[in-house]
């Protein structure tokens, strides 16, 4: 396994990214504007790894956030709870959704659906991790960082390309 974190800002659909990447898949994705905020985290998750601005294919973004296949992740420095979350949250298909209490079921610990809700809220990997796709059982719905249009959009183009790729076969 190489000792290096590559990282670079891409422009997507949703604007700028800051995405990191190891041999292993996508280590770490943000909208946020300061690359030192993005630095900072990468570093802690991390440590012994160098940090190197690179060339890196955004096409599994737009892929992604359309409801493409999913890249391979990294989930180093990540808990043990957080990686079984986002493992359940990228076999949900495309344009469904699943509420926080099944996915916390399907790790082994009903119950835990708050739990579950922080480990999105801290996510680093959207959307190699849809969590998008994740919705309150009480309305079918919630927020997602912040940002209800940005999630039901998300939504709408997955289940639009997924009927047509039905249409297609």
């Amino acid at each position: 396994m190489g000792s290096e974190v590559r990282f670079a800002r891409l422009e997507t659909s949703l604007g700028p990214m800051l995405v990191a990447a190891t041999d292993r898949g996508v280590a770490a994705v943000s909208r946020s504007d300061s690359p030192e905020t993005f630095l900072a985290a990468l570093r802690r998750r991390f440590r012994a790894r160098d940090l190197l601005p690179a060339d890196l294919d955004p096409g599994w973004l737009g892929d992604a956030l359309a409801g493409g296949p999913l890249p391979a992740i990294d989930v180093t420095g990540l808990s043990d709870f957080d990686t079984r979350v986002y493992e359940v949250v990228r076999s949900v298909p495309a344009g469904e959704t699943i509420s926080y209490g099944e996915v916390a079921a399907l790790i082994g610990a009903p119950g835990a659906a708050r739990a579950v809700g922080g480990a999105m809220s801290r996510c680093p990997l959207f959307p190699a991790v849809p969590c998008h796709r994740v919705v309150r059982a009480s309305d079918g719905w919630s927020g997602w960082g912040g940002d209800v249009v940005l999630k039901r959009r998300l939504l709408r183009l997955e289940r639009h390309t997924a009927r047509l790729r039905r249409r297609l076969r």
